[in-house]
């Protein structure tokens, strides 16, 4: 197990990092999809001012998963480097900021990636984490997050997820993936199992947005971590929908799985924002938590949700 964990302003005890969100986005441009403002997050004082409510809920650290392709070197973007805005910004709100690398899915790749060799990828993403991303000095404490087309994985993913693996092996670090609507996460562990990698280090993201409880639950029986990181939809759903979500969570608690299960808001666009209207990045620990309290979920059992699984999930700790 590592007891440190890198963040964008070096290395921090991993007993420090206190109530984490551990997939969330700070500056990203998701232009590919959809050529509109709100795929758009370039503001800085917009997103210092938000992440001070997170902080003002008790929040102390914050993964911010944004990886190759969902950036800009636009100077509309950002003034500068991404990863140094990042860190400009954990500088600004005292908040601990553990940056992510590596390379989202197909539709935002580079042109060059085609044409590298699976290891020459692998090196590419070993070197952001031992030495710095896009040529700064800002490390990424983790790998992700690392995706897929809709429902399959193109074959140029494979090899791109097939990198991440072998950098993981190298590096130590965890591997994140992004994975929607539908049991996608499992092909992406057989996959990384393949390389060798510990699945105990690999968190399958939005797995909420399949709901079926064997997809969770062999997700958790595997090894890998269980990350509902979009809870902030529970709060712009319609009851239906709030209700389902819910029961997903409370149907692992009860199985025994809440030490593999992770929580957090993925911002992603502009009307996530609280100025926006939003839910925000404090909905979890001010709006969330106390709704799960309601359905039995008791203090303890948030905590280890907040605080506990993912100091695990950052360091290799083995499952409670």
């Amino acid at each position: 197990m590592a007891d440190t964990v890198m963040t964008v302003t070096g290395p921090i005890s991993a007993d420090d990092l206190g109530y984490t969100l551990p997939h969330e986005h700070l500056f990203l441009d998701l232009m590919r999809d959809n050529w509109s403002g709100d795929n758009y997050l370039n503001d800085p004082e917009l997103a210092y001012q938000e992440l001070m409510l997170y902080k003002e809920a008790g929040g102390v650290s914050l993964v911010d998963q944004t990886s190759g392709g969902l950036t800009s070197n636009d100077q509309y973007m950002l003034p500068v480097k991404h990863p140094i805005a990042v860190r400009e910004l954990s500088e600004r709100t005292g908040l601990n900021i553990i940056l992510g690398c590596g390379w989202y899915r197909e539709t935002y790749y580079e042109p060059h990636l085609w044409r590298m060799k699976t290891d020459e990828i692998a090196e590419e993403i070993e070197r952001e984490v031992t030495h710095g991303i896009d040529g700064t000095d800002v490390r990424a404490g983790l790998i992700g997050e690392i995706g897929a087309h809709f429902t399959w994985i193109s074959p140029i993913e494979e090899r791109v997820l097939r990198a991440a693996g072998r950098a993981q092996k190298r590096t130590g670090v965890t591997l994140t993936t992004h994975a929607t609507r539908g049991p996608l996460g499992l092909d992406q562990l057989d996959i990384l199992e393949e390389e060798g990698v510990d699945l105990h280090r690999v968190v399958i993201g939005h797995p909420q947005s399949h709901a079926d409880f064997e997809y969770h639950a062999e997700i958790a029986r595997r090894g890998a971590w269980i990350s509902f990181d979009n809870m902030g939809v529970v709060e712009e759903a319609v009851p239906y929908e709030q209700e389902k979500l819910l029961k997903q969570v409370k149907d692992i608690v009860d199985a025994g799985l809440i030490g593999q299960l992770l929580f957090s808001h993925d911002v992603c666009y502009r009307h996530m924002y609280k100025a926006y209207g939003g839910h925000g990045y404090d909905y979890v620990p001010t709006r969330l938590l106390p709704r799960l309290q309601e359905i039995g979920m008791t203090e303890d059992q948030l905590l280890q949700i907040m605080v506990d699984n993912p100091r695990r999930a950052l360091t290799g700790t083995a499952h409670a």
